[in-house]
């Protein structure tokens, strides 16, 4: 019986000094780690963005008539829309322009855009689904404290086809901005 106590004994001793040795090996290499760590090397960055829309959030295109494409500055059967995406942080960033579709009683894709930026450039053009959300562009750079200017016409497609069930529809939708801040290193 002696023996079997001193057997037990020399595992708990042993037991013991590894449990020491292992603590000690982690508070060495948490040391070190923490040890190299610079001051300041451990940043946090925070940007704001204002939108604003000259004539409102809101997207209400209605009393469209069928016609061939709009250029910029037509009035005619067309709806136009301003607005303005402002950077008030220190950050510069990424921007996307999404239209969230709430409410699109014309035909799927006969309701179409074109995006201008300010200098008159057409940066897309495409239709409208009859719901979701649809990138308009992506990937827009803009600077700390800079403000870009974009313009989007709404028409209704001429078809050539009997347009008379797309009369009395209308178009509700929202822009959604994104932003991803651009990390310099």
């Amino acid at each position: 019986m002696e023996k079997g106590r001193k057997v037990n004994g020399f595992y708990l001793v042993v037991l013991f000094l590894s449990l020491i040795i292992i603590v000690i090996g982690a508070t060495v290499a948490y040391l070190t780690l923490a040890g190299k760590e610079e001051d300041d090397s451990t940043q946090i960055w925070t940007g704001t963005l204002s939108i604003n829309y000259v004539d409102g959030k809101e997207i209400k295109a209605y009393d469209l008539y069928p016609i061939e494409e709009p250029k910029l500055g037509d009035t005619m059967f067309v709806y136009t829309k301003k607005f303005a995406v402002t950077s008030n942080g220190s950050l510069d960033q990424n921007i996307d322009l999404y239209i969230d579709i709430t409410k699109n009683e014309f035909v799927s894709n006969h309701l179409r855009y074109s995006l201008y930026d300010a200098s008159g450039n057409k940066m897309d053009t495409g239709g409208f689904p009859t719901t979701g959300k649809i990138l308009v562009a992506s990937n827009i750079f803009l600077k700390s404290g800079e403000t870009k200017d974009f313009t989007i016409l709404l028409w209704l497609m001429e078809t050539k086809e009997n347009q008379n069930n797309e009369q009395d529809c209308s178009f509700n939708g929202e822009f959604d901005i994104f932003a991803n801040q651009i990390k310099y290193e």
